[in-house]
């Protein structure tokens, strides 16, 4: 991609001005040379000549532009970015200065969404001043270049890509080569055979042809909102040069990341302590709680534990990120709605006279107090519905919930008195 140190070729044209056979914006390509002559002849056969040159000017036009969007997996804040794709053409006379400047007008789902990538690019662009072929057009010479072969014309160096429309149809070929033409100070500019236009199309005088250049952007989606909730970002662009006219904005279509829900396993089992007995469902073993109660190896349910007055029933809770997706699970607790009309406060039944028992995220155990709202990392009120609430996870504490990784769990546990 060229930038902005473009320059541009210079030559007279020793002719009139083009006439126009198909117009868009201007029907001859800024940098030619007006070159008008006058002779006066005398004493039967001597001549005076003189001549002027007028320069055409550039004709600000606004470029076509369009922006491509795409789809994504969410897999964390900023990752991935979708690659967007900015594609420019020109519509001038001549080469000008582009500057592409993206921005996010629109998220959803998400926070700190954002884009980058928009740089300044010069667009070399044409008029055609006579017929050409299947694999190439014929343009004026500008003023002020050079004349080899391959040297850039208004803009248009070999490899670019132009574009230009006749008949209703659009060529987008890449230059091959252009050569000079002193005898009519015009270049002709080639393309592949494998890129010849229909024969019925050769263009005339008077089209415009314009270099078509891309702008790679990348959006980043920020930090999702709600996992498994897809998210989406609005990337517009702004397309100016100097003294063009403006409203170049274009916004494409919203980017799109799709989010899977966190994989959680999440179960409550109870055994009775006091008698056992077999409940309903496969029997379920937790090792680490039983060796801290001294109940032995006695198996929890899921359902059918029964119990008399003054039996101890014991509760587990079992939460799991069993890393089917791409996500930690943030911001944990496990609240209990312990059955106060049935049963008595949870008690304290675990080492340290503690009533909570925890496995944390690597499988190490411990013993939690529990007591006012933030005061512990477990509390127990209760009046309150639920009235047993434990902050779990890495970096949970007496007032923050934390994080289960993926592919980790905790455990709570805790005993009641059947009243």
């Amino acid at each position: 991609m060229r930038t902005a140190t473009k320059s541009l070729l210079a030559l007279a044209l020793a002719a009139p001005a083009v006439l126009c056979a198909q117009v868009s914006f201007a029907s001859t390509a800024a940098n030619t040379a007006i070159v008008n002559r006058a002779v006066l002849s005398y004493n039967g056969g001597l001549t005076a000549e003189s001549s002027v040159t007028v320069k055409v000017d550039l004709v600000p036009a606004l470029p076509n532009v369009t922006i491509t969007r795409g789809d994504a997996a969410y897999q964390g804040p900023d990752t991935p970015g979708i690659a967007d794709t900015v594609t420019i053409t020109s519509s001038a006379n001549g080469p000008a200065t582009y500057t592409v400047t993206p921005s996010v007008t629109a998220a959803s789902n998400s926070t700190g969404a954002s884009v980058t990538g928009g740089t300044s690019v010069v667009l070399g662009a044409t008029i055609t001043a006579g017929t050409g072929s299947t694999t190439s057009i014929v343009v004026p010479a500008p003023i002020g270049g050079g004349v080899s072969a391959d040297s850039e014309v208004n803009g248009i160096a070999v490899n670019d890509i132009i574009v230009f429309t006749v008949n209703s149809h659009t060529y987008t070929p890449k230059v091959t080569s252009t050569q000079y033409s002193a005898s009519t100070n015009t270049f002709t500019i080639y393309w592949a055979n494998s890129e010849a236009i229909q024969a019925g199309d050769i263009l005339g005088a008077g089209v415009q042809v314009g270099e078509r250049q891309q702008v790679n952007l990348t959006a980043k989606p920020g930090t999702i909102t709600t996992l498994g909730m897809d998210l989406t970002t609005t990337v517009k662009v702004d397309v100016t040069a100097p003294n063009f006219p403006a409203g170049t904005a274009t916004t494409a279509p919203a980017n799109k990341w799709t989010s899977t829900p966190p994989t959680i396993t999440f179960q409550k089992y109870s055994r009775n302590v006091t008698v056992p007995v077999a409940g309903t469902g496969t029997a379920h073993y937790n090792t680490s709680v039983e060796g801290n109660t001294g109940a032995g190896s006695l198996p929890y349910y899921t359902g059918g534990v029964t119990g008399k007055p003054g039996d101890t029933i014991e509760y587990v809770v079992e939460a799991s990120n069993s890393g089917a997706s791409a996500f930690d699970l943030t911001a944990c607790a496990v609240s209990d709605y312990v059955p106060t009309s049935y049963v008595t406060d949870p008690i304290p039944a675990y080492t340290g006279s503690r009533p909570v028992f925890y496995i944390d995220t690597n499988g190490v155990t411990s013993t939690i107090a529990a007591g006012a709202v933030g005061a512990n990392q477990a509390s127990y009120v209760a009046g309150n519905s639920p009235n047993l609430v434990v902050n779990v996870g890495v970096n949970a504490n007496a007032t923050t919930p934390g994080t289960i990784p993926i592919g980790k769990g905790v455990t709570i546990a805790y005993q009641v008195k059947i009243k």
